[in-house]
């Protein structure tokens, strides 16, 4: 798996594809592993590079990161630059797309086009059981026992097809969650609860696809308005039946709408 060192940490990321860059950004207590039914679809025409952000999946701790946007956003900066990209695709799922919304107000000049899956701007716009404090502190001790029951109700309010919901499911997937640390789950959940991006999507002037799912629990709908208002060039995808993850639910439907929306662009 190819792996760089950035400030210091061991960053792993997964790559597929040699065209254009489109680098992926995970959302919370996830990894580069949430992108595999989409990675491949992006592959014949795009460079499709998702890390494991500091903390998450396989890659280290960053030493005296905070995991507040700014640093957040700086780290990005420091991996395309190990990386050696002039300009890429940016997209980012829930946290990951704040992630994505702050760097791309920070570093305008290199995003060509932006994607922001499931995305909250502010925090009234997250379900209560994200902002309340102490959450992520509870959740963190709960996967280092790997409690299925909670995880269940994880999944539960986060997708909305009910295979995500089945406990084998749910099995499959604790050794990827609870490969996060303990910082890194609790210090990045805390950003949720002071959340408000508004002046940063004033910033941003590159095309943007929005894309939620019409089941979403995680994050409300309203959003949705709330980025067509304040985004100079908004793109709306609608996906009915998926919940906060369209890529992972309905990814094929969700890869037509990336592949077709970064398509149209560089094709002018």
């Amino acid at each position: 798996m190819p792996e760089v060192l950035v400030n210091g940490a061991r960053i792993v990321f997964e790559e597929r594809g040699k065209g254009f860059p489109t680098i992926l950004l995970h959302g919370w207590n996830s990894s580069r592993r949430e992108w595999l039914f989409n990675m491949k679809a992006l592959a014949p025409r795009f460079r499709a590079i998702a890390p494991d952000l500091p903390g998450f999946g396989d890659s280290e701790d960053l030493d005296g990161f905070s995991y507040a946007l700014p640093d957040t956003a700086s780290f990005l900066e420091a991996f395309r630059r190990r990386l050696r990209l002039q300009s890429f695709n940016l997209v980012g799922h829930s946290m990951g797309g704040c992630i994505a919304v702050r760097y791309t107000a920070e570093y305008p000049d290199t995003v060509r086009k932006l994607v922001l899956i499931s995305t909250p701007t502010r925090s009234s716009s997250m379900a209560l059981r994200v902002r309340i404090p102490g959450v992520s502190w509870f959740l963190s001790k709960t996967y280092r026992f790997r409690s299925e029951a909670v995880l269940k109700w994880l999944f539960y309010h986060n997708l909305y097809k009910p295979e995500y919901q089945d406990l084998d499911f749910v099995r499959a997937n604790i050794q990827t969650m609870s490969c996060t640390t303990k910082k890194a789950l609790v210090q990045s959940a805390v950003l949720f609860r002071r959340l408000d991006l508004k002046d940063d999507l004033h910033g941003i002037s590159q095309p943007t696809l929005i894309i939620f799912g019409d089941k979403d629990r995680a994050v409300s709908t309203k959003e949705v308005y709330l980025q067509k208002e304040n985004l100079a060039r908004p793109y709306l995808g609608v996906i009915t039946g998926s919940g906060h993850s369209p890529n992972y639910e309905r990814p094929d439907i969700f890869n037509q709408l990336l592949v077709d929306f970064f398509l149209e662009e560089t094709l002018g």
